[in-house]
């Protein structure tokens, strides 16, 4: 499995080569956040059908400190986030643009048959007072909890919502991963699994992953569009003004576009509500 930094060394040694001309100059990376990873590599794909003059290429995650580091040293134009800009991020020069708010599910390997869970339930297994499906209602079977560190987006909008969950210290049982494919491995691996990530992301898995209601509310665009479901990240790219390429600024007018839009809906995010 490969870390952190050698998926940096990887990505340079990327960047490397596009600013040697091995790669079309036309191309154009976009680091960052794991949290849009797969829906920025849907539209991606889409656009690069559609057209031959530019290719958008989305690499493994770097997380949002990524894009942060790679858009301020001028390595990439344009960067990819999993939260809205800081304060000081903005007064730094970042722009932020939005591509959606994407619902956090709280989800469970193919096995599990409970298709409920509550806040309170929820603290209980990543505290490691709850270890097994049966205590859910479900069938007997071991929690294969997930954990995410409390830097993660996801975890922070869980945070957000369910307030001892900010502070619960993990069982010993749970595993934390830092990466959203990690997660993702995880869920395929083991059917009595559960972990927490936004939807979009989740298209990634192999498996048929149950999303689980959170206090009886789905975790749908429509439930976050009404305030029922307030789990939820922003999405969004990152750049600096007047550094967007020709490239970067066709893949923004496609995402922007009814197709790019109609995309994004396709995966669970809820667009801005200018994009609809």
């Amino acid at each position: 499995m490969m870390t952190a930094n050698v998926w940096r060394h990887l990505w340079r040694g990327l960047l490397a080569l596009v600013l040697a001309g091995s790669v079309l100059a036309d191309d154009l990376v976009i680091p960052g956040s794991g949290n849009p990873e797969y829906v920025l590599a849907q539209l991606a794909k889409a656009f690069n059908a559609r057209q031959a003059q530019h290719r958008v290429v989305v690499p493994p995650s770097t997380g949002t400190a990524g894009a942060l580091r790679d858009v301020g040293e001028g390595i990439s134009p344009i960067g990819r986030v999993g939260r809205l800009l800081k304060d000081d991020e903005s007064r730094q020069g970042f722009i932020y643009i939005p591509l959606g708010r994407d619902p956090v599910v709280v989800v469970a390997g193919a096995g599990v048959t409970v298709r409920d869970i509550t806040a309170t339930q929820l603290v209980d297994i990543y505290s490691g007072k709850i270890s097994n499906w049966s205590e859910l209602g479900g069938k007997p079977a071991p929690i294969r909890a997930v954990g995410r560190e409390n830097s993660d987006a996801s975890r922070q909008a869980l945070n957000r919502i369910i307030k001892p969950f900010k502070d619960v210290t993990f069982g010993p049982a749970i595993k934390t991963v830092n990466l959203d494919p990690h997660l993702i491995a995880l869920l395929d691996r083991y059917p009595t699994s559960l972990g927490f990530l936004n939807r979009s992301a989740l298209a990634a898995c192999t498996t048929r992953v149950v999303h689980l209601t959170l206090d009886g509310v789905a975790p749908t665009p429509e439930n976050v569009d009404k305030g029922r479901y307030p789990a939820w990240v922003e999405l969004g790219l990152i750049h600096k003004a007047n550094t967007l390429t020709p490239a970067a600024r066709a893949f923004v007018d496609f995402i922007r576009s009814p197709e790019g839009n109609g995309i994004l809906r396709q995966h669970g995010i809820l667009p801005p509500a200018k994009a609809g």
